[in-house]
């Protein structure tokens, strides 16, 4: 555990410090949704924020995506000449010879990928960010683009002001035609017909009077008309197809299309996020934009219903302009006997005054708009300049060595538990017992010093198995004397007197067990027979160094005595029955009568019998032999044996009826922390011997 945290801590370490210091610069601007009127409150200004936003998150939000628009960054970038800046590109140091510049828009996607907006809660400030690996040009870059942002924003009111501004004075000249035509039409008349009073209520007060009031109601239907023609010809300039883009206007001043336009940039927001982190096929994707499209489809059709209502009210008012003047031709006529030539000279009258009403107000409105051009009102200035950073943000060293330790600590418990549960070799006598198997004990490790898996020599493979034997104060012996006292209070009334040495697989220690049980049974008073039934491999012979002319397939063919066959040891106590020469049936001769009587007689001549036999799940030799002997014992190799084989094993001698006494788990490095402090003192303490010895 230890290890993965400190080796994932000096990755992390060693990373950062290959890694390109990265610095950030910021700089605070306010954004003003209002801005200042110092022509007074009731002189409306022209600027570029529409008045259904004033208060609204959309006017910070939209104002927020332009200082990170293409127009700033290509500005800045063309500026400052970035597109020939090939450590501003990250062009690596070793390829700037063969460096081309790039193109503005290229480089302008570089500079918009390092900005960053950070909006101050609860106030109209921003906060505007920058990274680069150059601290001088960090600052250079961020201060070059609030000051391109905030004369953007400057530039684009003042076109607004001056659109608006031709265009009252386009209308301010026809106004102004019309003035001066009626001006000389009612002199004109007056000269004609020698009118010099423009009342004439002493003679006609009814009359006069109707017609009067119908001229006032005219003059401001006129007006009214005026103005609702004007928003009638803008409004039908808006495309109903693609709803948000149209312009800023007071026109559209609805609540209901306020609405959807917050709807609409909010869900729209929200598809560009889950586009960004489920991708453009997800269901909820498709549905989220399918929102979108019904809230777009809602603000076009509010846009038609504006649309619609202002062409209705204009006909509404043309059809009641209509019948005043029907009314007034009505009255014209009852008093034309009386009214004479007066009747042209009122109508003209009211001419000359309405283009003076309507005139005057144009005038005043373009000279106010002028006056806002002329102040260059600005909704948006600079707080604070960026200054030069000193220290870099990135890497951040700390906090990337507490990652790679939280990972090597990852890691570490990742081990553990894939030890804890991938790993289902035996490893402890828990694991035997889970099994539902007897743990006769534990059998240290041999030779350790020789992990490497090479054939041994046959004199290494005698010194091997007879390490009991030869030392007999090692951690060897003392374990094999454990597991012989652990088998003497298995059956305390009736010892075991026969038995069956075996393993799942080869290789796993079972001959070396089965001479190491044979010795401290003899070393306890016992005449002991070591019978080699390893009929395909057998290996006593070699061990104790004797002949295998005799042995078990001599005897039971009747080709030699029990007595010709045995032969004595360098073991005191202990006799080896080898295997004598390799049969063709191996099994058939294990099942035979003659095998069932030399066992007979064996038992009947030595105290204790060992059977060093086959593997159990390669052949069904030891299965066979299980039928003759007391019990089973069965090898396995620590951390090499797999659970599975020894269940296998167990339960195949199970299935005819074999007693498996036990299970001794062999070759344990006692060193591991599996076993140490738990099933055996250290070596050191206990057991009298600090050889490095051989693995079984």
């Amino acid at each position: 555990m230890a290890a993965c945290i400190a080796a994932a801590a000096a990755a992390a370490f060693f990373w950062s410090l290959g890694q390109a210091r990265v610095y950030r610069a910021e700089v605070m601007l306010r954004l003003d949704p209002e801005p200042a009127r110092p022509l007074g409150q009731k002189v409306e200004l022209v600027s570029s924020t529409p008045p259904w936003a004033v208060n609204h998150r959309e006017f910070f939000a939209t104002e927020h995506r332009v200082m990170r628009s293409m127009r700033v960054a290509t500005a800045v970038v063309r500026t400052l000449g970035l597109q020939n800046d090939a450590s501003f590109l990250g062009v690596p140091a070793a390829h700037r010879a063969q460096f081309k510049p790039w193109l503005v828009e290229d480089a302008a996607i570089v500079l918009i990928s390092r900005v960053s907006v950070d909006p101050v809660k609860d106030s109209s400030l921003v906060v505007l960010h920058y990274e680069d690996t150059d601290p001088n040009r960090c600052q250079l870059v961020l201060n070059t683009v609030a000051r391109t942002y905030v004369a953007q924003n400057l530039d684009t009111s003042v076109a607004l002001s001056a659109t608006a501004e031709e265009w009252l004075r386009g209308q301010l000249e026809h106004l102004k035609t019309d003035l001066e035509s009626s001006e000389r039409a009612l002199n004109d008349f007056r000269q004609k017909n020698n009118v010099l009073s423009i009342s004439l209520e002493d003679r006609h007060n009814i009359i006069s009077s109707q017609l009067e009031q119908i001229a006032k109601d005219s003059a401001a239907l006129e007006f009214k008309r005026f103005d609702l023609a004007a928003r009638n010809a803008e409004l039908a300039k808006i495309k109903p197809e693609d709803p948000t883009n149209y312009g800023a206007t007071e026109l559209l001043h609805s609540p209901v299309l306020s609405n959807l336009r917050t709807s609409y940039a909010d869900q729209q927001k929200t598809v560009e996020e889950l586009i960004a982190t489920l991708g453009e096929n997800h269901p909820k994707v498709v549905a989220a934009r399918a929102k979108l499209d019904a809230i777009a489809k809602s603000m076009r059709n509010e846009i038609v219903n504006i649309q619609t209502a202002t062409a209705r009210e204009l006909r509404a008012m043309d059809r009641t302009l209509a019948d005043l003047r029907k009314k007034d031709d009505d009255l014209q006529k009852q008093a034309h006997e009386l009214q004479g030539f007066e009747i042209p000279f009122n109508q003209l009258a009211r001419t000359k005054t309405h283009n003076e009403k309507i005139y005057g107000i144009v005038l005043e409105r373009a000279r106010e708009t002028e006056l806002t051009r002329m102040l260059n009102i600005n909704n948006v200035r600079i707080i604070d300049d960026a200054l030069t950073p000193r220290r870099p943000v990135r890497p951040n060293v700390p906090l990337n060595l507490a990652i790679g330790a939280f990972a090597g600590l990852l890691l570490g418990v990742g081990l553990a538990v894939w030890r804890e549960v991938g790993d289902q070799s035996l490893r402890t006598p828990e694991d035997v017992e889970a099994l539902g198997a007897a743990s006769l004990g534990l059998i240290p490790e041999i030779e350790r010093r020789n992990r490497r898996r090479t054939r041994l020599s046959v004199a290494a493979l005698g010194d091997r198995d007879l390490i009991v034997a030869r030392e007999p104060d090692s951690g060897v012996a003392e374990a094999m004397r454990a597991v012989r006292t652990n088998l003497m209070f298995m059956s305390p009334d009736k010892p075991f007197s026969c038995f069956l040495v075996t393993s799942a697989l080869p290789e796993e220690g079972k001959t070396t067990v089965a001479v190491s049980l044979a010795t401290v049974l003899a070393q306890s008073g016992h005449r002991v027979a070591l019978v080699d039934t390893d009929l395909r491999r057998p290996r006593l012979h070699r061990t104790f160094n004797v002949s295998n002319d005799l042995g078990v397939t001599m005897a039971v063919s009747g080709q030699a005595t029990l007595d010709e066959a045995v032969l004595a040891t360098s073991v005191p106590g202990v006799d080896v029955l080898p295997c004598g020469p390799i049969p063709p049936n191996p099994a058939e001769m294990i099942q035979s009568e003659s095998f069932a009587r030399l066992v007979h007689q064996l038992k009947t001549k030595y105290d204790r019998v060992v059977f060093d036999s086959s593997p159990i799940l390669p052949v069904t030799d030891a299965a066979i032999l299980s039928q003759h002997v007391d019990g089973v014992i069965v090898v396995s190799r620590a951390f090499r044996t797999h659970r599975g084989a020894l269940r296998q094993a167990i339960r195949t001698l199970a299935d005819v009826k074999g007693r498996v006494i036990g299970v001794i788990l062999n070759a344990v490095d006692l060193g591991r922390y599996d076993y140490k402090d738990q099933y055996y003192y250290r070596r050191d303490n206990y057991y009298g011997d600090d050889k490095e010895q051989s693995a079984a």
